[in-house]
């Protein structure tokens, strides 16, 4: 039978209209405009079915009795003489939540649940449900007909036998208490209509609320949204049900409304978890703040990007959490304050404003089964088809594809390589929290051995196409424009088409000589932008001018309209005499460390020929050893965005990352590998996406007291916490001194500390201290292993040139000499061509 229709020619009704002998129905509302009605039809099935479930259903038996997991999930009822107090204020406490007082009802607070289903594996499902089984109210799905990039795909839950019994398979897992919803949602958008793929998403999750309000949602439920392969754990869904959260007070706002999870992600198995990093989904929000449930009198409509109603929230209408335009636009002539709009589905899933929450033993409140597929077909489907989607997904080897290194720590993981960024195994997980569906051995060990099998067909097939690669070097067209076209994204950079940005205003020639004359030497046809000073020397313009650099201009505001604090101390900066407070012209409400960014967005929309890869980065303390971007292509480091890890002896547990984001963000980054901003890599499409992340979160930061820092370097401070937050889009994290960018400071900084105290002790300069027999070439001592004797070049870890290295100040007067010499000579060991740059490392 085909699937039931709307018409987007006719005015929509508020009736909900009973359709076929499956009870499907066309979800319309008059608050939904026409336009939208165009853009989607929803369908919604009337009948959840509430069958229960077998144990079998979810794993296999247990060989010691009852199961772990049995005495889980048979934990207790809703009625209130089914509440354990004293196990219930344990349970709160564990969370720094209070329990209800005596004026509170002693309940357990309804749940309604909304999540998208496509291709997610039985494996995930039964995960993630067994958490959840018998406490939702009501669980929402919605499937598509297509992708999130509008690839058609088959009906996975209707139009079938096979697919009926998937349904009812599916409506079991949740248990008998809870309605399980099966809708569906048919854009009418085709290809090629200019629709970023996200909207999709966004559009498809409106649904849910609508689902919620046929079902009876209240004001006074919990919404909860999340993807199926992420879910709360069992205890914290508990603890939302009864315990005192702020967030679910009756006086909610519904400004900052979120309970967000801390989520712990498993890659493709449950033996393979990032070590330290967590996931931020699902989120829960007080009915009273949802869409469609809250009362609009008390929270007036915001303003969105898609026909006002739909999409994103506009700048100052709620969009990461500023309200700004919001207040004065919608609040202020209606004479309200303090109350703020209702959230879309969407947005409570992407939208700032709530709190995060873990543990008072910092153990988890979350899981996240990322990418557990039962084959590499399915994965690669994923990354073609789906948020932001790969082209080349089906040529590439499982460990390249996904930007955040989420697959290479899965196949590495696989292959018994356990690195430094993840868990020994699902038993060395620390904390007191675990998915309760893999405490079970047996699920462990089956689907890490079908994990193991996908990884190594995909390495047997890699080694059948080199083979083949070898045989027939022309490339196969099987004329598949479809996969084509469905990005931009290269595989190689033409270093000519590249270009490297810079902020580099009032330094002498001598600074310029080091970095664009390195740059040059190394054989760099590519593009230059420098900001220089309007009143630059004439030398310098010169100089500029014949290196083909393109000059910008950057001049100084007269005074900042960025009103900022002093941070932790909280006392009024005089933004004329503080010494960390230089704003532009251009841009009076940021100072200088945040504008620059903003100019590369400018420069390169300026330069249409900057179309393959980009480099962001300081000017004064680098210079250049190879052609970055070259050095990118040969070590297969070609991504939309690379950021790049300093030393590893030193981390985010540092001030200048730990104390601003404490203060701003309340949160703890740990103990990962420190991320330079000085220096970050990526395609022209990736870094403009890096600068539109880094701008919004600017934009947060200084609309608040407490995250107003007086410190140059808080943009390091936010790209680490973008990045080890999963803000960035397809980024990749270079470790240190493997990539094309050595971010030397920690190192070279030590060695300046130890060679100062030998020059002290021997009496000589510490310029002098390394140098014997005037031989300028080995300025470095053979025992820290940082160059090549016969050069004199600072390497990578393989011995290899590093193509820039940075922070190089860092070495003081003990790298004077050498780089004097180099200069001098015009950089004569910067290309591969140069015999003597292989050699020895010292």
């Amino acid at each position: 039978m085909a699937l039931p229709t709307s018409s987007s020619s006719t005015r929509p009704s508020r009736r909900l209209v009973p359709r076929s002998k499956y009870n499907s129905i066309c979800l319309v509302a008059s608050v939904l405009a026409i336009h939208f009605l165009y853009m989607c039809k929803v369908h919604y099935e009337l009948d959840s079915n509430l069958k229960d479930v077998v144990a079998a259903t979810h794993l296999p038996p247990s060989r010691n009795g009852q199961s772990e997991h049995d005495k889980r999930v048979s934990d207790s009822d809703r009625s209130i003489s089914d509440i354990n107090v004293e196990v219930e204020k344990k349970r709160c406490a564990s969370y720094n939540f209070g329990f209800p007082n005596a004026t509170m009802p002693l309940r357990r607070r309804r749940l309604f649940y909304g999540a998208l289903i496509s291709d997610d594996s039985a494996e995930v499902i039964k995960a993630t449900s067994m958490e959840q089984y018998n406490i939702f109210h009501t669980v929402s799905l919605i499937e598509s007909n297509k992708t999130h990039n509008l690839t058609p795909r088959d009906w996975k839950y209707f139009g079938s036998e096979d697919a009926s019994k998937k349904l009812s398979w599916l409506y079991q897992l949740f248990g008998s208490k809870t309605k399980v919803s099966m809708d569906y949602y048919i854009p009418s958008l085709e290809k090629g209509q200019g629709m970023d793929a996200m909207y999709l998403d966004y559009f498809q999750r409106e649904g849910h609320v609508y689902r919620w309000k046929f079902n009876g949602m209240r004001p006074d439920d919990v919404a909860i949204i999340g993807d199926l392969d992420e879910t709360y754990s069992r205890d914290f869904l508990r603890a939302l049900q009864i315990c005192d959260v702020p967030q679910f007070r009756p006086a909610q706002d519904c400004k900052a409304p979120k309970v967000i999870a801390s989520t712990v992600v498993f890659e493709s198995s449950p033996e393979c978890t990032w070590k330290g990093r967590r996931w931020f989904h699902p989120d829960a929000v007080l009915g009273k703040c949802v869409d469609q449930i809250g009362d609009t009198k008390l929270h007036p409509p915001t303003k969105r990007n898609k026909w006002e109603s739909h999409g994103m929230r506009l700048n100052g209408y709620g969009n990461y959490g500023n309200y700004s335009r919001y207040e004065a636009d919608v609040l202020k002539p209606l004479n309200m304050t303090g109350q703020y709009p209702l959230w879309l589905p969407s947005e409570i899933r992407i939208e700032v404003g709530g709190v995060l929450v873990q543990k008072e033993d910092k153990s988890p409140t979350g899981y996240h089964f990322h990418n557990f597929f039962m084959s590499g077909e399915e994965v690669r489907y994923k990354y073609l088809t789906y948020g932001h989607p790969d082209g080349k997904a089906f040529e590439k080897p499982l460990r390249d594809l996904h930007g955040s290194g989420d697959l290479l720590l899965a196949v590495t993981c696989a292959e018994g390589n356990h690195t430094e960024k993840a868990e020994r195994s699902f038993e060395s997980l620390p904390g007191t929290s675990k998915p309760i569906y893999y405490l079970n051995e047996e699920a462990r060990r089956a689907r890490h051995s079908i994990w193991q099998d996908i990884v190594r067909k995909d390495a047997e097939n890699a080694t059948k196409n080199e083979v083949k690669a070898k045989v027939d070097p022309t490339p196969a067209t099987d004329g598949n424009q479809e996969h084509k076209s469905l990005t931009s994204s290269k595989s190689h950079w033409d270093s000519s088409k590249s270009a490297v940005l810079g902020l580099a205003s009032g330094y002498p020639r001598y600074v310029y000589e080091g970095f664009v004359g390195s740059l040059r030497a190394t054989g760099f046809a590519g593009h230059i932008i420098l900001a220089i000073a309007k009143d630059a020397p004439v030398d310098v313009v010169s100089y500029l001018g014949e290196q083909n650099v393109t000059m910008k201009y950057v001049e100084k505001a007269d005074k900042c309209t960025y009103n900022g604090t002093i941070g932790e101390q909280g006392k009024p900066i005089d933004m004329q005499k503080s010494s960390e407070w230089k704003c532009p012209k251009d841009y009076p409400d940021y100072k200088i460390t945040w504008a620059r960014f903003l100019y590369y967005r400018d420069w390169l929309n300026d330069c249409p020929s900057c179309t393959d890869g980009v480099m962001l980065t300081d000017v004064r303390d680098a210079f250049f050893q190879r052609d970055p971007f070259v050095t990118a292509v040969e070590r297969n480091q070609v991504h939309p965005l690379m950021v790049f890890e300093e030393s590893p002896e030193t981390d985010t547990e540092h001030w200048l990352t730990d104390w601003p984001v404490s203060a701003c963000r309340k949160h703890k980054l740990g103990k990962n590998p420190m991320l330079c901003s000085g220096s970050v890599m990526g395609s022209r499409e990736g870094i403009l996406d890096y600068i539109d992340v880094m701008e919004e979160e600017f934009k947060y930061w200084m609309e608040r007291e407490n995250c107003r820092i007086d410190n140059r370097g808080d943009d390091q401070s936010i790209h680490n916490y973008l990045y080890y937050t999963n803000r960035f889009k397809n980024a990749v994290s270079i470790p240190h001194r493997q990539g094309p960018i050595h971010v030397v400071g920690y190192q070279a900084a030590r060695i300046f500390e130890n060679a100062t105290k030998e020059a002290e002790n021997a009496g000589v300069g510490t310029s002098e201290i390394f140098i014997h027999d005037n031989n300028w070439k080995e300025w470095l001592p053979r025992k820290y292993g940082l160059i090549n004797t016969n050069t004199g070049l600072i390497v990578n870890e393989d011995g290899t040139p590093s193509a820039q290295v940075h922070q190089v100040d860092r070495f003081g007067p003990l790298i004077s000499k050498w780089e004097n010499e180099m200069r001098k000579q015009g950089w004569p060991y910067n290309k591969d061509t140069d015999k003597e740059s292989i050699g020895s490392s010292a």
